[in-house]
C-alpha cells in the first residue's frame, strides 16, 4: 500500500495524519461542516483560510464528498 498526503506536492491520498487533521479542523462531521461553509457561500479559499487547511485540500474534499463548490 502506498501513503502518501493531501499536502505539499504529495500524491491526493489521504493518510491517517492527514484524516486527523480533517477531523481536528473540521469536527466529527466534517463533510456535513464543510457542506454548511458552502452553503454559507464561502469560496474554497475562504474555507481553507477558516479552517487553517491548504486550499486545494477543500477541492479535493469536496470532490471526494461531492460537494459543489462555489464560483
Amino acid at each position: 500500500m502506498k501513503y502518501s498526503s493531501l499536502f505539499e506536492n504529495r500524491s491526493p491520498a489521504l493518510t491517517m495524519e492527514d484524516a486527523y487533521r480533517v477531523v481536528k479542523a473540521l469536527g466529527p462531521m466534517p463533510a456535513e461542516a464543510l457542506a454548511a461553509m458552502v452553503d454559507y457561500g464561502l469560496s474554497d479559499g475562504e474555507i481553507g483560510r477558516y479552517y487553517n487547511l491548504p486550499d486545494h485540500m477543500i477541492v479535493i474534499l469536496r470532490d471526494f464528498w461531492g460537494i459543489d463548490g462555489n464560483p
